[in-house]
């Protein structure tokens, strides 16, 4: 009895180790395939780069974002999302300084977008300008690709005036970026079919096999897997880079989404 009590505190010791030093570290890539009838030819083969939940907290950081500049760039993606919760706390002038230069490194096709997470401090609107994001807080906008069908890229929150700009155009597909996974039930959508893209969760931070996430987080108690699909709407949610209360990932490295979208 005594040696199964000296090996189980071994085991939980090495466990520990293994998701504070090793699964908070690297890099895995997550390629989905997304085929829709609605979406346009000259979108057919479309590609785009999915990160979220950086949750930046120091310096010891950046080399962990270099590396994920230079791995979204190497999908030569059409467009680039970040779905909120860039910072963990509030930085100093230098570290955003630091964080500008690196995410403008990030080179889409097309263009870049973001949305604001719920760590995110003030300083997070300036950071996505001059990196060249386009801020999609309250916003829509089409986008253009080989054709003159266009598909619309929104926030969760999109405005009526923002919605009220888009009806020079017919479209049948939208994409639409969240934060929290949970209010993907709720959503009001403005297209015939529908491309949901989310973070917040952490994919549970920890993941026990046959389970699933174990740690749930308000605004994302009910979906914390990587996909969910419901008749004409489809969610893809982020695991995320960072981590947040507990410094702990487990059977969960930091990730980024690659999809491709092909028209049926």
């Amino acid at each position: 009895m005594k040696r199964f009590f000296i090996f189980l505190i071994l085991a939980l010791f090495f466990l520990f180790l293994y998701a504070y030093f090793i699964d908070t570290t690297g890099l895995k890539v997550k390629e989905y395939k997304y085929e829709s009838s609605l979406l346009p030819k000259g979108f057919d083969g479309f590609k785009i780069a999915h990160f979220s939940d950086f949750l930046y907290e120091n310096k010891d950081d950046l080399n962990h974002l270099e590396d994920i500049v230079k791995k979204i760039n190497e999908y030569n993606p059409d467009i680039i999302v970040f779905t909120g919760d860039l910072l963990k706390n509030k930085i100093n002038d230098s570290d955003k300084k630091d964080l500008i230069n690196l995410l403008k490194g990030l080179k889409p096709q097309l263009f870049k977008y973001a949305i604001i997470g719920d760590n995110d401090s003030d300083k997070v609107n300036e950071i996505y300008e001059k990196s060249g994001f386009k801020f999609m807080d309250n916003n829509a906008e089409y986008i253009f690709n080989e054709d003159v069908e266009p598909i619309v890229i929104a926030s969760e929150n999109v405005s009526e005036d923002a919605l009220e700009s888009l009806n020079e155009l017919n479209y049948n597909f939208v994409i639409t970026l969240i934060h929290e996974p949970d209010k993907f039930a709720n959503l009001s959508f403005l297209g015939k079919d529908n491309l949901v893209l989310a973070g917040h969760s952490l994919g549970g931070q920890i993941r026990i096999p046959f389970w699933g996430a174990a740690i749930k987080k308000k605004g994302a108690q009910k979906y914390t897997d990587d996909y969910y699909t419901d008749k004409n709407k489809t969610m893809f949610v982020s695991y995320g880079i960072g981590t947040e209360k507990s410094p702990f990932r487990f059977l969960n490295k930091p990730s980024i989404n690659i999809y491709r979208l092909y028209s049926k």
